[in-house]
């Protein structure tokens, strides 16, 4: 793995409050700490877990059932830190100078569906063992039976991808600060009712549903959280290859929407930037329209020329 594959964190804050009690020292014990730094788009999630039975300075045993869960990530679901401690538990206990055994420990973690990447673990003495994973974001949601399930995009210079991730919800997801918390666009077209429908860690397929959370990708690059937010629940609908006007790219964002339903404004967006051909107006160009539009007020607003036109 090349170095810092990680999203860079610009102030690397660790957390080192405990929220469980860990047993007090007893003479010829060391007690050791497991950090486990998950980085996120400039944040860290922190874990610790306390050694029970050092046995000498020389090999420490730790305890993996003993973990807390110090700060979230933006956009980190807490089924997640669940799963994790949970997995963490499975493996009741691991010696910090076990190379072979450590190198496991990472391999059992980048397992989890919602992880993108794991570091080398790194035993930092007497301290404890620090692990960097890089986990998928949710960018947008699809619904899947009765739950709404969140969606990552794949990084692919190729295609796009996408993988359906755990955290059903009955709701779409809200994500982000509370003053800036916004829902994860709902993404048109998803197909759970076939033999090949993915199961959670599975890949997205179809081409309607990728162009949809091609849009939902550009939407994150290029709206700021409080944007977002006043976007407030959205379809985004990529199953239409013409436009109201007979035009090609009917991509369209409904806005108020519940379920796969929409019963408010419209946004006629055009091709996803993955389909763009000659003649397509830039994606930021499209989301600077929309934003005009937020501030102006609409019904329904075409982004796809180079000035928008608003219709009732």
């Amino acid at each position: 793995m090349g170095p810092q594959a990680h999203a860079p964190a610009p102030s690397r804050q660790t957390v080192l409050v405990r929220t469980a009690a860990s047993p007090a020292r007893e003479s010829g014990s060391v007690p050791v700490w497991i950090p486990l730094a998950i980085v996120l788009a400039g944040a860290v999630w922190v874990w610790r877990t306390t050694e029970s039975e050092a046995r000498s300075r020389t090999g420490a045993w730790v305890d993996l059932t003993r973990s807390a869960f110090f700060r979230e990530c933006p956009g980190a679901l807490p089924q997640w830190s669940e799963d994790l401690r949970g997995a963490l538990a499975k493996q009741g206990r691991v010696r910090a100078d076990d190379r072979g055994a450590l190198e496991g420990l990472c391999s059992m973690i980048e397992q989890l569906p919602f992880v993108a990447e794991v570091g080398s673990a790194r035993f930092i003495w007497p301290d404890g063992l620090d692990i960097s994973l890089r986990l998928h974001q949710p960018i947008a949601c699809v619904h899947r039976g009765s739950k709404y399930y969140p969606v990552a995009m794949i990084t692919d210079d190729k295609n796009v991808r996408g993988v359906l991730l755990p955290g059903a919800a009955n709701v779409p997801h809200r994500v982000g600060s509370d003053d800036e918390a916004y829902f994860l666009p709902m993404l048109a077209g998803f197909d759970d009712g076939g033999a090949d429908a993915p199961q959670v860690g599975g890949e997205l397929q179809g081409g309607a549903v990728l162009a949809a959370l091609d849009i939902a990708h550009s939407l994150h690059a290029h709206l700021d959280g409080s944007k977002r937010t006043r976007l407030g629940r959205i379809l985004i609908d990529a199953t239409s290859e013409m436009a109201f006007d007979g035009l090609p790219g009917g991509a369209r964002l409904e806005l108020e929407a519940v379920g796969d339903k929409a019963h408010g404004r419209l946004i006629h967006f055009g091709r996803a930037p993955c389909e763009a051909g000659p003649g397509e107006l830039p994606v930021e160009i499209k989301w600077k329209h929309v934003s005009q539009a937020l501030e102006r007020g609409f019904d329904a607003v075409d982004v796809r020329f180079d000035e928008p036109e608003y219709h009732k």
